[in-house]
């Protein structure tokens, strides 16, 4: 999340439409709203849901909050920004919290990301997704060119625990 704020830090949000899939507490939702855009938060963990709803109100700012499995309950539009936190690891998940770390053993969550952006963006959208070194970005990449998409690479960052990446995400047309 933090590795996303500094990268979202130096974009124009104004006015602009924004959407965060897995928002967590909504640290991300919170400051685009800050800076003027207009934002949807979805998360499925209905907990997540609530925290970010609280958040919003102690931070003053206007957030609409879904609870969504991926795109399932967001109202299809076209958004400027959409920032992904996705769930990495290959597993299915047993519980709701689970589903913060396992992305299907399949990679179901990146199967429906694919499958589902192309009604979320438009030709000047700008999506943005952070992966680590322990989730199989072969399958990530795989997946978004069977739905002709591309990762693209922007930024590395290296810890004793991991390596982390953000990737903005293409269209092949």
């Amino acid at each position: 999340t933090k590795l996303l704020l500094r990268y979202i830090s130096k974009e124009y949000l104004d006015q602009k439409s924004f959407l965060e899939l897995g928002a967590g507490s909504g640290l991300l939702s919170i400051y685009a709203a800050k800076n003027g855009a207009k934002v949807v938060a979805s998360d499925i963990n209905p907990i997540s849901v609530q925290c970010v709803r609280t958040n919003s109100v102690e931070n003053s700012v206007d957030i609409n909050t879904i609870q969504s499995d991926v795109f399932e309950n967001i109202p299809q539009q076209r958004f400027d920004f959409i920032l992904i936190n996705p769930p990495y690891y290959k597993k299915n998940p047993a519980s709701v919290s689970d589903y913060a770390w396992y992305c299907g053993e399949k990679g179901e969550y990146f199967q429906s990301l694919f499958q589902n952006l192309d009604g979320y963006v438009h030709e000047n959208s700008k999506v943005i997704m952070v992966l680590c070194d322990g989730c199989d970005l072969e399958m990530v990449k795989e997946l978004a060119k069977k739905n002709k998409f591309t990762l693209r690479r922007v930024q590395k960052n290296e810890t004793i625990i991991e390596t982390n990446y953000i990737f903005i995400i293409e269209g092949l047309k």
